[in-house]
């Protein structure tokens, strides 16, 4: 399974998946890259946890509206500030490394 390039390691299975697990599993679980047995363990959690639920519908969405989005709808002017910003966010996270 891999993730951005890398390869994750499998995690131990447990009993209960918790919240941060759910976070962590979405894009994969959205992409099917899930081994089933953690595809189970997470499916399991979205019906005790209305909370991962409303943060799943809610990341579906963003997924969905930023994939509409087309290249000529940004305004150069913001293009330049967003990736200014991220470069930003790039030098200083690297520096706290």
């Amino acid at each position: 399974m891999t993730r951005r390039g890398a390869t994750r390691p499998r995690r131990p299975r447990r009993d209960d998946m918790m919240c941060d697990d759910i976070t962590d599993l979405i894009m994969d679980y959205l992409t099917g890259e899930l081994p089933p047995d953690t595809a189970l363990e997470f499916e399991e959690h979205l019906r005790m946890c209305p909370d991962c639920v409303a943060f799943l519908n809610t990341y579906k969405k963003t997924v969905q509206v930023t994939r509409s989005l087309q290249y000529e709808d940004i305004p150069p002017a913001m293009e330049k500030r967003v990736r200014q910003f991220l470069t930003q966010k790039v030098k200083s996270s690297s520096r706290r490394r």
